[in-house]
């Protein structure tokens, strides 16, 4: 019908309708398709000075997991926390989240 929203699909469905991957090649593939949509989802709410710092590092469970470059951004990621923890339970893909751990580092 005219003038009804679409409802948002979840990231995680829409790829679960490709067929099952055949090899683990094809299993780090997915993850990684999903990874890099949800540090887009999770970037796109931060403000522009610390969104490029910061990445998705795992998303399971109710638990997500973000990587900043270093301590002095993990820190902001903290101060944005608050706010920013009710912004991603909005979406789809994050609407399970109950705890956010935040680590500093790459690799």
């Amino acid at each position: 019908m005219a003038g009804q929203p679409k409802r948002a699909k979840r990231v995680d469905a829409i790829l679960a309708k490709r067929p099952k991957p055949r090899n683990a090649l094809e299993r780090l593939v997915r993850r990684d398709e999903l990874r890099t949509v949800y540090t887009q989802q999770l970037q796109a709410l931060l403000p522009p000075a610390l969104a490029p710092h910061c990445s998705v590092a795992a998303l399971e469970g109710g638990r997500l997991t973000i990587q900043v470059a270093g301590a002095a951004w993990a820190t902001r990621l903290r101060l944005e926390l608050p706010k920013l923890t009710p912004q991603l339970q909005a979406l789809g893909d994050f609407a399970t989240v109950e705890e956010v751990r935040i680590r500093a580092g790459r690799g």
